[in-house]
């Protein structure tokens, strides 16, 4: 699973050069961050960590991530069922498209998001937009749930090294509730419909022009409608929350089997602290792309906490990098030919319509 900051109804198209290149140049300096704690800390036991897992164990791991990926897609579909007829299928597939791009193509920090809304435009799905930014919600309200566990077990697990961070660790739940409470408040009070504003005064133009026809299905509400549609069905907002929930608790067994092949093996409870604070520290810091050099640094300090050696913490980022890559290659091409798909047949259609 791969943490999603609020995002707006745009496309990939849309993000402007300079974002992209600012964008860049962070996520530079946290590569340069990243690359300074292997060094700092031993890149040999780092290096010698991820050739005893070696590419069998690799595989093994990227195959087991499909588990929370299918979690997540299924969270998705149980949010717009009330809304779609689509099957459970499309939304895992997509959702696997939508993790492998977010982890390999910095964009911007929901670059996945606004691929798997364009995929549902060109299907000419409704609610693809405002789907997106509910599910969104609901994961992160999940995480929300899943860090306040992670503190709890540590609290419980590891009482003397809580007890030293529990100022940061209250700190960091406040920011992430904040975070999510903020945007959840900001959806039922208007703020899609505020940045919508210029998009239907244009289409009100056009309308007056002749140039629009007027809305006659529910696809052509406004963005704001849609999203307070999908919030009423309370039942499938709270069964996307409790499988998102799960997921997250699921992704946390991936770093369990690392370090259980890497020769160190940790409870599941230590595995769950691990992931769901480093996940927290993720999300809290959503700006940087890829969230280089933060994983790495998240790992160390939240490694430190249960007695995990700063290599094997690494060693165990590095290898949710690797893992990132074998999913996220195929991702993209699979994206790339979907668009090049829609290109054509757009380029068909204009060809077509002075013959008709």
């Amino acid at each position: 699973m791969e943490e999603s900051p609020p995002i707006a109804d745009t496309s990939p198209a849309d993000a402007p050069a300079h974002v992209s290149l600012g964008r860049l140049f962070i996520a530079l300096a946290g590569l340069g961050l990243g690359a300074y704690l292997v060094v700092a800390h031993g890149w040999n036991d780092v290096l010698h960590a991820l050739q005893t897992v070696g590419w069998a164990g690799l595989s093994a791991i990227t195959l087991f991530h499909l588990l929370p990926t299918l979690l997540c897609g299924l969270a998705w579909w149980i949010l717009l069922r009330p809304h779609l007829q689509e099957s459970w299928f499309l939304f895992a597939w997509l959702r696997w498209i939508r993790d492998g791009t977010d982890g390999v193509v910095p964009i911007l920090p929901v670059s996945g998001e606004l691929i798997a809304t364009r995929l549902l435009r060109l299907r000419g799905t409704p609610f693809a937009g405002a789907g997106v930014v509910v599910d969104v919600t609901t994961e992160l309200l999940a995480q929300l749930l899943f860090a306040i566990l992670g503190v709890a077990l540590l609290i419980a697990n590891h009482p003397a090294a809580a007890a030293h961070h529990l100022g940061w660790l209250a700190l960091g739940i406040a920011v992430m509730t904040v975070q999510v409470g903020g945007f959840l408040i900001a959806q039922r009070k208007g703020l899609f419909r505020l940045l919508e504003r210029p998009i239907v005064w244009i289409r009100q133009r056009m309308r007056r022009a002749g140039s629009a026809p007027e809305p006659q299905s529910r696809a052509d509400r406004t963005f704001h409608d849609q999203i307070l549609q999908i919030h009423a069905h309370h039942r499938a907002f709270l069964g996307s929350l409790l499988v998102h929930f799960v997921a997250w608790m699921v992704g946390a067994l991936e770093a369990w089997i690392g370090l259980w092949l890497m020769g160190h093996p940790i409870s599941v409870a230590d595995a769950l602290v691990l992931e769901s604070l480093v996940c927290a520290l993720r999300s809290i810091i959503f700006f940087v792309p890829l969230a280089a050099g933060v994983q790495e640094g998240g790992f160390v300090l939240v490694g430190s906490l249960l007695g995990l050696p700063a290599g094997l913490a690494l060693a165990v980022s590095l290898l949710k990098r690797a893992r990132d890559l074998l999913k996220g290659v195929p991702a993209v091409l699979v994206w790339q030919l979907l668009e090049r798909r829609a290109s054509r047949r757009a380029a068909a259609l204009q060809v077509s319509r002075p013959l008709a």
